[in-house]
């Protein structure tokens, strides 16, 4: 059991993009219009203890020429596939209470409307019940379009959904334990490139962000390739989610075996380890090889044999043998 540090942190995950571009397409009377928005951040982190409390900002900007009107709702979320997908949920439709976090956070001001080019600054109040369970916590701000030009009747609407999602993690004892329940290759192909599959499960009862990479090597141990996975948010509660690392060899011949080597935890110190092997071997250009091989050494040894002789032998060899004749009665 492991006692999370009394640390806070607000931002984006470690990720390769700071936000995110939301596309939404409207329809009008005679007329179709693509309005964007960004969202900033994409995401917020906190860590606190039971009936702690935090704010902070966020931003929603309107990158489309006409102004934007929404609705600030909070909903609590899940992920369900292996992809890592958030699933947003209907109002107390949470069959599993022990993730929820959306009565937790309130949003000021709730509807607003940005003007072109510019952007809204909202509010965020965060707060843990006293008797919050230890671990992870999850909510989203669903922003939901209204009137797209401000004024009512204007006919304008989207139906696509989009958010800021809640990362909450409350200190106390919690369970950390994840697995890797699949790690997989073509067992056998002719050529790379060759698709490794890591599939890891949360069986913890908080959010990891497993770390790690796979190594190739032939048959005498000799490194071939050094794959790391991309750093992903795995869901608690027996969620798995799916790495895909791609060997972008082409030629390759022999076994060869890839082993996976990972950490996670809140101090990623606990460790993930699987291996597999597989054999890459061009049968078809090896069988052909092979048949031209031993072409070569049949009609070599008939010329060795055929070498030596006199052009007599040859055609005494040739000549046909003459059939006795057959008496007639």
């Amino acid at each position: 059991m492991i006692k999370l540090p009394k640390i806070l942190k607000i931002g984006l995950p470690i990720t390769a993009f700071s936000f995110v571009f939301l596309v939404f397409s409207l329809n009008k009377v005679n007329a179709q219009t693509q309005r964007t928005m960004t969202i900033v951040p994409p995401s917020v982190i906190a860590n606190l203890d039971p009936g702690g409390k935090t704010e902070g900002k966020l931003k929603v900007i309107n990158d489309s020429d006409t102004p934007l009107t929404f609705t600030a709702i909070m909903r609590d979320f899940v992920v369900e596939d292996s992809a890592g997908t958030p699933k947003i949920l209907p109002p107390d439709s949470v069959a599993d209470k022990r993730f929820s976090a959306s009565k937790w956070v309130a949003i000021y001001p709730s509807t607003f409307t940005v003007n072109p080019h510019e952007r809204q600054e909202l509010s965020y109040f965060l707060q843990t019940p006293a008797d919050a369970r230890p671990g992870g916590h999850y909510a989203a701000v669903i922003y939901t379009p209204a009137v797209a030009d401000g004024t009512e009747g204007s006919g304008a609407s989207v139906s696509t959904q989009v958010g800021t999602l809640f990362y909450v993690a409350v200190n106390g004892p919690i369970t950390e334990k994840a697995e890797v329940s699949k790690f997989s290759a073509n067992p056998f192909q002719e050529y790379g490139p060759v698709r490794i599959l890591t599939q890891v499960k949360n069986l913890g009862d908080l959010h990891i962000k497993p770390n790690g990479s796979v190594m190739v090597s032939n048959l005498f141990g000799g490194k071939v390739a050094e794959l790391k996975i991309e750093e992903r948010n795995i869901f608690p509660g027996g969620i798995t989610r799916d790495y895909e690392n791609v060997l972008n060899k082409s030629f390759l011949i022999g076994p060869y075996t890839a082993k996976f080597t990972g950490t996670y935890g809140k101090n990623n110190n606990l460790p993930l380890i699987a291996s597999v092997t597989f054999w890459i071997f061009p049968w078809k250009i090896t069988l052909v090889i092979i048949l031209v091989i031993v072409a070569i050494i049949l009609g070599r040894k008939y010329m060795d044999k055929n070498k030596g002789k006199k052009p007599e032998e040859k055609k005494e060899q040739d000549k046909p043998l003459d059939t006795p004749e057959i008496p007639t009665a």
